[in-house]
This record gives C-alpha cells, structure tokens and sequence, in this order.
C-alpha cells in the first residue's frame, strides 16, 4: 500500500487530499514576484533620471495688475519650467464661465487662469462669465492611474500657487509659481516610493510563507494520520488472512474442551473482523477525502479502528496459542511461557527489590517462598501435546503465588511507604489470551496484578532500586493539546491584529511624517534694517524676541508705515472689539510699499532682488501694531508656503501692544517657510495605507515566527527523537551482544550451579523464558536497526527503542541477579570449613572463593 494513495473496494486510486492553503500560496507568490518586477521597472523607469522632456509655456492675455505682463513674465522666468507633458498656461484678465472652471470645456486651452480677484455678485446670475480661479482642460484630469490630486485639487491648487505668492509681493513671479505647480500637480507617475514597494513585496512574501507553513503542517498532519491508517489495516489484513488456520485451531478443540471464554473470544474475534472489514472503506474515503480529513467524526472513527484494530490482533494471538493448549496440540508449552512471562518478568524485579532491602524488613525465608512459588508456575508453563491438566496446574500455581503475595503484602505494609504509584497494565495480549484458556482475568485473581501491586507498594518504600525504574515513557501528545479551538484562534488573531496597529502607526508616522524638527535659536543670522520715521523700533530688542535661527545671513527691512494711509480698517460686525482688513487694500498696500523701495527691484519685473526681504509694520492710531506678514524675494513653491500674507483674501489682521514681538513672530515665521519652501508631500504614500499595509505585515510577520518556531520545534523533536532513538539503539545492542556472548555462563549460572540449591529451580525455569525473551529482543533490535532513516524520525521509531530499551534492562537486571545470587551460593558452598576460600574464576566473568 502506497504511503501517498490508498484503493477503495472498487479498486479506485483515493488520491491524498492537498491543503487549500496552497492556493492563496500559490497567488501570492505570483504576487510577489509580479509586484518586485513592477517595483523594479517602475523605480528604473520613473524613480531615476527622470528629467521631464516638455516645457511649460505661459501666455498672457489682456491687461492685468501687479505689472503682469507677457514681458514681466518672460523677463522673471530664470529658465524653462519643465513639465512631463506638452502644458500651456493661459493668462486672462476676464472671469471664467461655469463651464470652463467645473467642466474644463477649454477647447482652445490647456489651463486658463483669471487674475481677477473678486467673484461677481450671485445675483448677477444672467452674466455667463461670473468666476475666478484657474480651468483645467478635461482630458488633462482624466486617464491618470494614481490621481493624487482630483480635478478639484488640481485647480485650487494651481490658483493657490498664484494667490499665496501675490499676498508674498509676486507679481510675474506669481504667475511663474503657477505654472511650475500646474506641471507638478498634473504629473501622475506610478508610485516610485521605495518604502511602498519594499512593504508590498514583504507583506506579499511573508503572506506566502504563512500559507506555505500552514499547507506544510496540514500536509504533515495528513501524512500522521494515514500511517495510523495504515498500520491499522496492516493488523486487520494480517487477522483477516490467517482467519483460515484460527478456525482450524478453533475446530480442532473438541467441543468439550471449549471453555465458554474461549468460544465467546471466538464470536468476538469474527463480529470485529466483520465490523473493521465494513468500516475501512468509508474511514479511508474520509482520510482521503478533504472535506472530512480532519474532522472530529474522522478522528474518533479512526481511534475506534486503530482501538478495534489492535484489540483484534490481541485476540487472534490468544485464539492461536489457546486453541492449541485446548486442541492437546504442539505448542502447548509456548502458550503457557506467553502467559507465564509477564508474571516472571515483574516478579524477578518484585525479587530483586526484596533481596536489596534492608535488613530485618523482609525475611530470606519469605523470599525463598515467593521464588519457589514462581518456580512451580514455571514449571507448570512446560506443558506438552496431550497434556490436559497443564491449564489446571498451571491455575494452581497461580493460586498459590497469589495466595504467598497477599501474606507478603500485609507484612511489607506496616512499614511507611509514600505516594503508592499505580502500576502499568498487563502487556499486550496477557489478558486476551488468560481469558481464552478460560482463566480469571479479575484483579483479586490474577498473578500478574497481584505481583505488580506488591512490586509498586516496595517501589514507594525503598525507592528507585532498579535500573529500570528511571525508564518512564513519556505521555503521548495528542492533536488537541496544543491546537486551540476555533474561537480561541481568532481570538488571539484578533488580538494580534490590534497589537500590530501600534507599531505601524508609530512607523507609518514616522515615514510619512512631516522631516522638519521643532526649531530653537536665538535670531542668529538675521540682519534688520529699520525704517522707523519715529525711530522707537530697535532690531536688538526684535532679535532678542526671535526663536529661530538663518542658516545663512538674510537681510531684512522693517517698513515702519502709518494704518490708516495704507489699510481699510473696518470693524465687522459693527461693536466687535477685533478689527479686519479690506482684502484688496491689505494686498494692495504689500505692492505699494515694495515699490517704496525701488533700489531693491528689478527694473523690469519690479519684483525684489534676492538681496533682501521687506516687513511691513502697520502703527494704528489707538496705538497697536499690525505685522500681516512678508514681502519676499522667494518664489513660495512647494505643499507650505514661505510665511507671507497668505490670509490677505480674508483680510484677517491681528493687532498688538508689543511690536517687537510681532515682528519676531514674523521673521520666525519667515526662517521656518525658507526651510520647507519648495517641500512636495509624498503623496503616493499615504498615511493611511501605509499603515494598513505595515499592520498586516507585522501581522503575517508574527504568524511567520510563529508557524517557523512551531515547525523547526517539530523537526528538532523529530531530530531529538532520532538522535535519543539511534543512540537508545545502540546502548541496547551492545548490551544483547553482550547478553549473548555470554549465553552459556548465564544457562550454567542458572542451571548447573543454582539448580543444586533450593532455590534454583526457579532460575533453571525462568532460564527458558529469559532465552526466548533474548531472542525476541533480538528481533527487535535487528528489525529496528534496519528502520529507514526517515522512519526513524517518527514517534512510532522511538516508542519501540524506548520498549526494547526497557526489556534489555530487565534481561539484564535478571541476568545480573542470578550472576550475583550464583555468586554467594558458591562462595557460601565452598567456604564452610572456617578458612578463607581462595579466588574462583566462575562463568560469566565473576571471580568467587574456592
């Protein structure tokens, strides 16, 4: 029968069942592989040498304020504005249609901006060109594969550009700005973040480990289950064909001599037959089958047959040595050595317990009783053909050692003892077979339970006096001692996926993050010119004030000018305490005053060299301060802006008693906008995705470890268990090569020198028995030396060395023994006369006195 298939009764090839894990293992390893290409050939693509391949171009139409012009723009441009499509960028002095500026109906346009500043009044609903802001042609929104910007965003964020660096003192320059936003903001590459790609890659290929993990745990659980299996129909295949020679053996009893347990084993011996032959179709379909494979029907179904299975070859075992005692056949003998062997076993370590014991608390005399008493069952266990009363005087036998453990047992038990250990079961087959020769299986009544509970109640007296005693087989681990129940599992699953949201909100924060750190300084670098007509400012008292430092030596005019000449001032609603500014007049007055200054301007442009930036300061006549921001030589471009006026369209203005702080306020603001400015947000990675897609990987991450640590545990047990396994092996070999060398001093130890003696007929009988164990072991040993070594990695490998291991230590402990015991005889023997005897070489290595 094939490790990997299985037939059904008709014949059919019940192929084994594969994991569905392998499925998801198979997709996201296609994924993985899909998603790393994509990665490497988006980043070399788009990630590197990217240079944009078109220009922007900005025509301006009509007539405009803040010295716009065709000229204006095209003198203030320092160089092309790349762009990675063909874009214009149209200037117009009229308002937009609804059209242009919601639908992007710009058939002659690619982008149109107004530089109109004020939308017309609602209730001129009739006029068709009634808005402000920027149009964006509608087939240069759509088509975009990520769209990190919606066509709504794309348009503010065009008119933004132009407005922020007006309310900065830009007149072409805001122009410009606009455009080299338009060229970022319509740009829609594939996301080259290295970091999105990196984490996709390993969530893709931790997730296909996961699967693979948990397609090789089913398939290693399927595979335990089918040797199971496997075994089981070996043990009925083996019944099913000697069923022949049983029933001959049966029917060569005659009737007479049939004990009722005997024909009851029989019936019992066919029904199971019959039942595990009905049974084994549908319990290899369900092994077979995936839907069933694992459920718990199929495990208790299966329990039930290994159960069955082993308890049918129990039976045939006892049937065949029992019908040949009650048939009078050859064999009668073998049968009762079969039954007998149990009892000397645990007897010959009930002995040595007792002889070991200190003095006074057992009596030799008593001892001798209990071996001449097993002696008899001994003896009795060499029946031969023909042979009627050996099952009755074997049950004497019994009787009479049962009835020599129970005195012995009330003796021993007035001494203190602890915890009195419940001893092992009968071995395999003893009571099947007991019950077929028509015996009494019943504790009170059976010479093995007698003896094993006055060995166990000695054990707890003297203590671990064996060498045996340290050999204990360890509790088989079922599958439902360490798998968690359903709900359990996704309860720390659960759990395990809320733990994972910490740290991935904690390093998504940290990558998408805003890079720039909280900034503290003194005002270094700053260098303020005042231009106070009533010279109360002092640029040492405005440093003091300030938080922040230049990286470089920025020069600075603070414009000192009177409120109302250059505001409207207006207090809105009527009795608020706070004042606000005229939009257009706060703007305005950034304009009037940058002409103020005409040595710092460009003579075309009229826009402020690079040298210096100006603050304008507002004295109002109740004696406050307004600072509404900078007139900047900088072009603010980027997600912040530099730190001017950028509320101008609201005409917000915050009034203060305290100049110098304002204007502190103001340039600090100024230090930290230079910082960021130019500053474009990732926005292929977003927070919130970034976040999922680390949640989940550190979730398949802990799930990796823990299906890693779990499997390598399992394979370094297998590997334990071979190691352990093959060295228990070899322990036991030598110790039977050397049993088996030494043979025949053992057969002279226990028969020529103890079966003079009183007590030797013990050991003369129990020298068969140890003979036929050895050989039995032998067996053993050769078969399992010649386990494959992947079966030697199994728990069936090692339960058997662990068993040989056990029944070497006996053999030897008995061997021991009888050397030991032949040893004083002979020394007592030879050594009556009151002289010292002399050294004697005996048998076996012992040296003695002559």
């Amino acid at each position: 029968m094939s490790r990997l298939a299985s037939f059904d009764a008709l014949g059919r090839r019940l192929r084994r069942p594969l994991s569905l894990a392998l499925i998801p293992a198979a997709l996201m390893a296609l994924a993985t592989t899909v998603i790393a290409g994509m990665g490497i050939y988006t980043y070399k693509t788009y990630g590197q040498d990217n240079t944009p391949p078109y220009q922007v171009e900005i025509v301006v139409e009509g007539q405009h304020d803040w010295n716009i012009s065709q000229r204006t723009v095209d003198a203030a441009m320092d160089g092309p504005i790349l762009s990675h499509r063909p874009l214009t960028l149209t200037v117009t002095d009229r308002l937009l249609t609804g059209n242009e500026l919601l639908r992007g109906s710009l058939p002659a346009h690619d982008i149109l901006l107004s530089t109109r500043l004020e939308k017309l009044d609602p209730a001129d609903a009739d006029t068709a060109q009634r808005f402000n802001g920027v149009a964006v042609r509608s087939d240069l929104l759509e088509g975009r594969d990520r769209k990190a910007y919606d066509a709504t965003d794309i348009r503010f964020e065009i008119d933004n550009a132009f407005r922020e660096n007006l309310g900065l003192g830009h007149g072409p320059k805001s122009i410009i700005a606009a455009a080299q936003r338009a060229a970022v903001v319509l740009y829609d590459p594939p996301n080259t973040n290295p970091v999105f790609w990196i984490t996709l890659v390993a969530l893709a290929a931790t997730a296909t480990t996961v699967f693979l993990l948990i397609a090789l745990r089913y398939n290693l659980r399927w595979e335990a289950k089918h040797r199971r299996l496997a075994a089981a129909q070996r043990k009925l295949a083996r019944v099913v064909l000697d069923l022949e020679a049983l029933e001959a053996t049966y029917h060569a009893a005659p009737a007479a001599a049939r004990p009722e347990k005997f024909t009851r084993a029989w019936n019992e011996l066919q029904d199971l037959s019959l039942e595990l032959a009905r049974t084994e179709d549908d319990l290899v379909e369900r092994v077979h089958a995936r839907s069933s494979a694992f459920d718990e029907r199929t495990a208790g179904q299966l329990a039930d047959f290994e159960a069955t299975a082993r308890r049918l070859t129990r039976l045939a075992d006892a049937l065949m040595g029992a019908g040949s005692v009650h048939a009078r056949m050859a064999g009668t003998g073998s049968t009762l050595d079969r039954l007998s062997a149990p009892i000397n076993t645990v007897m010959t370590s009930l002995l040595i317990r007792l002889e070991r014991a200190p003095g006074g608390m057992v009596a030799n005399t008593d001892i001798e009783q209990l071996r001449t008493a097993l002696g008899q069952l001994l003896d009795a266990s060499a029946g031969e053909p023909g042979d009627r009363p050996a099952i009755a005087r074997w049950q004497r036998a019994e009787e009479q050692l049962i009835t020599l453990l129970a005195t012995q047992r009330k003796k021993i038990s007035k001494y203190p003892h602890g915890r009195v250990t419940a001893p092992a079961g009968a071995p395999q087959g003893y009571r099947e077979l007991k019950t077929s020769l028509g015996l009494d299986v019943s504790g009170a009544k059976d010479g093995y339970t007698q003896a094993a509970q006055l060995d166990a109640l000695v054990k707890s007296i003297t203590g671990d006096t064996l060498a045996s005693d340290k050999t204990e087989a360890g509790k088989p681990r079922t599958e439902s001692s360490y798998r968690p129940s359903g709900p359990r599992l996704a309860l720390m699953l659960g759990a395990l996926l809320l733990v994972g949201m910490i740290p991935a909100g904690i390093t998504a924060n940290a990558l998408v993050g805003e890079p720039f750190p909280e900034r503290e300084g003194s005002g270094r670098g700053a260098q303020l010119e005042i231009d106070d007509p009533s010279g109360e400012l002092s640029d040492t008292e405005i440093i003091r004030d300030m938080d922040t430092d230049f990286p470089v030596p920025t020069s600075m005019v603070v414009a000192v000018r009177d409120a109302e000449a250059y505001l409207d001032l207006r207090t809105d609603p009527p009795g608020s305490e706070y004042r606000s500014a005229e939009p257009l007049s706060l703007l305005g007055s950034l304009h009037r005053i940058k002409q103020e200054y005409p040595q710092l301007l460009d003579p075309v442009t009229k826009e402020l060299n690079s040298s210096k930036a100006i603050i304008p300061v507002f004295y109002t006549d109740e004696g406050t301060t307004i600072a509404p921001g900078v007139i900047s030589p900088e072009v603010s471009t980027g997600r912040y802006t530099i730190g001017g006026t950028s509320n101008w369209e609201y005409g917000s203005i915050f009034e203060s008693k305290y100049p110098d702080i304002s204007i502190a306020d103001v340039v600090d603001d100024y230090a930290q906008g230079l910082e960021r400015n130019g500053f474009e947000e990732d926005t292929s990675l977003s927070f919130g995705g970034l976040f999922w897609l680390l949640t989940m990987l550190f979730f398949f991450t802990v799930v990796n470890i823990a299906l890693t640590i779990r499997f390598l545990l399992t394979a370094t047990g297998s590997l334990g268990r071979f190691v352990r396994g093959t060295g228990a092996l070899r322990s036991a070999k030598k110790k039977l090569e050397g049993m088996l060398l030494g043979l025949d001093e053992s057969q002279i130890n226990a028969v020529a020198v103890l079966g003079s003696s009183s007590s030797g007929r013990t050991d003369e009988a129990g020298q068969r028995l140890f003979e036929r164990a050895l050989a039995m072991a032998l067996r053993e040993e050769r078969e399992l030396d010649a386990t494959p070594l992947n079966e030697r990695l199994h728990r069936e490998f090692s339960a058997r060395v662990a068993h040989l291991d056990q029944l070497v230590g006996v053999l030897a402990e008995r061997d021991a023994d009888v050397a030991r015991r032949a040893r004083a005889l002979i020394t007592a023997t030879r050594g009556a006369g009151g002289d010292v005897p002399p050294t004697v070489a005996l048998p076996g290595g012992m040296d003695t006195t002559s």
